[in-house]
């Protein structure tokens, strides 16, 4: 009997590496803070990209609307993300400040 998944020409699933790894910033000594001020930069320019392409398509330079979805939302998705990161470390932070010593 034949797997009908591998003759669709799905030979197994690999894994999603990030952008920037963890573990190559952390070995590298790079600490927290920069690591921090490298991912919002990143942030701002998946920013600074939605707007242009937004600009783009109002100003007529482009019509490909789906480039500008995409970046969009990229930029939404990234932002998010950010807000959450920082909500979790604000929540921690709150938390050892009230630990009893």
């Amino acid at each position: 009997m034949s797997n009908p998944i591998n003759n669709l020409g799905f030979h197994g699933i690999k894994p999603v590496t990030p952008a920037t790894p963890v573990a190559k910033a952390a070995s590298s000594g790079s600490d927290f803070a920069q690591m921090m001020r490298d991912q919002l930069e990143q942030v701002g320019k998946l920013q600074t990209d939605a707007d242009d392409q937004v600009a783009k398509l109002v100003s007529g330079e482009s019509d490909n609307m789906t480039e500008v979805f995409v970046a969009t939302r990229k930029a939404q998705v990234a932002f998010s993300l950010l807000m959450e990161i920082r909500n979790k470390l604000v929540d921690a932070y709150e938390e050892v400040r009230n630990m009893r010593v």
